[in-house]
């Protein structure tokens, strides 16, 4: 029989080996006799010895299940490693399309068109390739079309524990106009200190202008060249 420490060590072991977060009954199907609070127990204890220890990873609670994770502040170092086979990053649309599927599923791709105003086919077909949405049924209407919904791999994607963790639309709502009253204020600010600038050169160029008319002849240099008689004489 395993004891707590061998237990915990197992646990750590299963989730170094995973790549994709193990859930507490995956946990349980390799080690017999513990209870999901137990696991939830030891997860902890292990995040303190990874804290104390100055670990630079962590376990995280995320899509139902438990995996490693590296700290935020080594994440430029780890983006460089996988920089060269990164994916491609999902286009607005494809986010467009996204977004409403996690918030409105299931759903059907005509009111994903209607909400959009456009065909929404082309992201549809790359967030079902990308396996962050997938088909959940369909819907009990003329012609039964696809019902769509996100996957494990959504939450997984965005760090979530499960969908209760989705921002409110109120809180995207009010994100979006604060960014939109951000946008409006920096573009201000940008148009004000361009006024600025341009006013700034015009006085210069004044001042420069009436500097040359009024500096004194004795001052102009040597190589400059000199008024003739037959100047002096006009």
């Amino acid at each position: 029989m395993e004891t707590e420490n061998n237990q915990q060590q197992i646990i750590e072991a299963l989730l170094f080996a995973s790549d994709s977060p193990l859930s507490p009954d995956k946990i349980q199907a390799v080690i017999k006799e513990i209870t999901p609070d137990e696991i939830e127990e030891l997860i902890n204890s292990l995040n303190e010895k990874y804290r104390l220890g100055g670990h630079s990873f962590v376990i995280k609670k995320i899509a139902k299940g438990y995996q490693m994770y590296t700290l935020p502040d080594f994440a430029p170092w780890i983006k460089a490693l996988f920089s060269h086979n990164r994916r491609e990053k999902l286009s607005t649309q494809s986010l467009e399309v996204l977004a409403i599927v996690a918030y409105k599923q299931p759903i059907v791709k005509s009111d994903v068109d209607r909400l959009r105003g456009v065909n929404s086919e082309g992201p549809i077909f790359t967030l079902l390739d990308r396996k962050l949405i997938t088909i959940v049924g369909r819907k009990p209407a003329p012609g039964r079309p696809l019902l769509y919904g996100t996957t494990q791999e959504f939450l997984t994607h965005f760090g979530l524990k499960d969908l209760d963790d989705l921002p409110r639309i109120e809180e995207l709502e009010m994100l979006l106009k604060k960014k939109e009253q951000a946008s409006l204020a920096e573009a201000e600010f940008e148009k004000m200190i361009e006024e600025r600038l341009e006013k700034s050169e015009e006085v210069l160029q004044e001042e420069k202008e009436k500097a040359v008319e009024e500096v004194p002849f004795q001052t102009i240099s040597q190589n400059s060249p000199q008024p003739s008689v037959e100047d002096e004489t006009q």
